[in-house]
């Protein structure tokens, strides 16, 4: 295999010895090509695998996308109908302002006082007329009104100390062995 010349010479074992060097150098040159190539399929298994990673993540950015985008449209939905149900409640309350603004301005102009005191939100009509519970409530059905419900002390408060000398009737009905609300609600006890 090896080519030697003699055994006894140092030059003969300096050419074995590069002989040897230049024969495992030329298996080496063989056997690195199957190394790279083994180097290749390595590195093309690892960019399919981040070619797959990154297509799953993009379907799951895009996923993720579609769904804020479907909650985005509900929600904006359900907003444009709050705001059309509050334009058309603004729109309501707005009549009844100048419907009761109207009204203000006839009784001015017949030259009626004023008999109604606002509190809280609520209007209460001061009648000097000395009625049954029945007519007053009848009265203030007229009126477009009713008979007072107390749910609250402030309020309670209020018409005792509004109406500290008069008597007042409130819309508490005793029916069926129990006091109600004339909007057939229960009294709170005290």
């Amino acid at each position: 295999m090896f080519e030697s010349e003699s055994s006894d010479s140092p030059d003969a074992i300096y050419i074995n010895v590069d002989s040897a060097r230049r024969l495992n150098l030329r298996i080496t040159e063989k056997q690195q090509p199957l190394q790279h190539t083994e180097n290749v399929s390595v590195m093309n298994r690892k960019h399919r695998a981040a070619g797959v990673c990154l297509c799953l993540l993009c379907f799951l950015l895009l996923t993720a996308v579609i769904v804020l985008c479907a909650c985005y449209t509900s929600e904006r939905k359900q907003l444009l109908t709050q705001i059309s149900n509050l334009t058309e409640e603004r729109v309501q309350i707005m009549n009844d302002k100048n419907r009761m603004d109207s009204w203000l301005n006839e009784q001015d102009q017949q030259g009626e006082p004023l008999k109604w005191i606002y509190y809280n939100f609520s209007f209460y009509y001061i009648s000097s007329e000395n009625k049954s519970w029945s007519d007053s409530r009848r009265d203030c059905q007229q009126r477009g009104a009713d008979l007072a419900i107390l749910r609250e002390a402030s309020e309670k408060k209020f018409l005792l100390k509004a109406f500290e000398n008069n008597y007042f009737w409130t819309g508490l009905i005793y029916t069926e062995n129990r006091w109600i609300w004339i909007d057939d609600t229960k009294t709170a006890t005290g």
